[in-house]
């Protein structure tokens, strides 16, 4: 299994310098004091041209390879490292199943990279991962097809959580000094 963790590759290690990443509304989510941290983190400031697309093209050629991957039949996980640097937790994962389908995975696919795989990777297929009867279940109800368009998982009505159901709104005004 691969986790290719497209989210930090992009976010973090090469493109962090690029307004589409730094000024993410996804991470206007997070605590100011954290995205203080990560701008002060920001690699890549002051970089040329000429080197900035250079690190499109190898981020470009990492999502490839990842669609390879894919299409060779390697399993995939969907993993972010939140909260590194510009990886907001939980938004991040939005932002990573987004980039597995950009690299060729079909929407399918990604939600199961970041569900059943991850629980198989884990060992821990027989309690996590699908949803069944027995299972451990934390969910998200979302009102739009994740398998029509991925970005769809952004749109979320509930949370439920050890089987509390959550208003999302409720838990992003939960978030510290945002």
């Amino acid at each position: 299994m691969v986790d290719p963790t497209l989210t930090v590759f992009k976010n973090m290690l090469l493109l962090s310098d690029l307004e589409e990443v730094n000024r993410h509304t996804d991470n206007g989510h997070m605590p100011e004091r954290l995205r203080m941290y990560w701008d002060s983190y920001r690699l890549g400031q002051g970089l040329s041209q000429a080197t900035r697309e250079r690190r499109r093209q190898e981020f470009q050629k990492y999502q490839e390879l990842t669609g390879v991957l894919f299409r060779a039949g390697v399993p995939l996980l969907a993993g972010t490292d939140a909260p590194e640097p510009y990886c907001p937790p939980g938004f991040a994962l939005h932002q990573e199943l987004e980039l597995l389908v950009e690299a060729g995975l079909t929407p399918v696919a990604a939600l199961q990279a970041a569900t059943i795989n991850n629980a198989r990777s884990l060992k821990q297929d027989k309690h996590l991962g699908s949803i069944e009867a027995g299972k451990l279940a934390d969910l998200i109800i979302l009102d739009a097809d994740p398998t029509a368009d991925i970005r769809n998982t952004r749109k979320v009505v509930h949370v439920v959580r050890g089987g509390i159901v959550c208003d999302p709104q409720t838990l992003l005004k939960a978030v510290p000094a945002r």
